[in-house]
């Protein structure tokens, strides 16, 4: 996602938990733009967030731009068979960070006369899915706080919307598939059928197939730049016309 997003000149500051990753992706960044800085952090801490809106300003000067990237899905489960470390964490992956990362980059916008914020959500922040609790309390609490950041701060010039991918062809979505062969050879082996076995939702969308990390992006792209200077507190689609049904 984030290399279709610098095929135009821009400085980015980024952050990954994960350093083999951080190293694959920045060297792919590098061969495209020189202005970028990444740290290696869990942004779960608070104090790394600050780091990371600090090493942006020491850096470039200012923030124009916040895409609050970070989320989970965590092991799916009603919250019967949830484990609470399994809820806290995805709680705190999924909303925490968002609020961390803007409370720190919020003063920097408004010293520099606005600015925009995406918050990438997800279709489960518009409705919700059997056996996900944990995952579709998050994002509708990360879309919850895009519209009240939105109310917020737009009289100092700073735009709050979100992204709500669905199905996306990411290392994510590639999990969650793995999650589910485990589930089906399971349930065979105990004579179950897949429905005993997994609890689902809708699966598929009108158009029938993944969006691309490139279609996702694109619209982060649209809703960070001015071309978006009207919107705010906007929870925007991008699921193939999942939630039509």
């Amino acid at each position: 996602m984030i290399l279709s997003v610098i095929t135009i000149p821009l400085m980015l500051c980024l952050a990954d938990r994960k350093e083999q990753m951080s190293n694959e992706t920045l060297a792919e960044i590098k061969k495209i733009t020189p202005n970028v800085k990444f740290m290696i952090a869990d942004l779960k801490e608070e104090e790394n967030c600050k780091k990371l809106v600090d090493l942006a300003v020491e850096t470039f000067g200012t923030i124009d731009v916040l895409v609050n990237n970070a989320g989970i899905t965590g092991t799916p489960a009603p919250v019967d068979q949830m484990p609470t470390s399994m809820f806290k964490n995805v709680i705190e992956t999924n909303i925490f960070i968002a609020f961390y990362m803007s409370h720190y980059a919020i003063p920097v916008m408004k010293a520099n006369g606005g600015g925009s914020v995406v918050n990438v959500a997800s279709v489960a922040g518009l409705t919700g899915f059997p056996g996900h609790s944990a995952y579709v309390t998050s994002k509708h609490g990360l879309n919850g706080l895009t519209r009240n950041m939105a109310l917020d701060y737009a009289s100092d010039n700073i735009r709050v919307n979100s992204v709500n991918p669905g199905t996306t062809a990411t290392p994510m979505l590639d999990e969650a598939i793995e999650f589910l062969k485990h589930k089906r050879e399971k349930a065979a082996a105990n004579g179950e059928t897949t429905d005993e076995a997994i609890v689902s939702g809708k699966t598929t969308s009108p158009q029938n197939r993944a969006a691309t990390a490139d279609e996702v992006s694109d619209v982060i792209l649209f809703l960070a730049s001015n071309e978006a200077s009207n919107m705010t507190g906007a929870f925007v689609p991008v699921d193939g016309g999942f939630t039509a049904f």
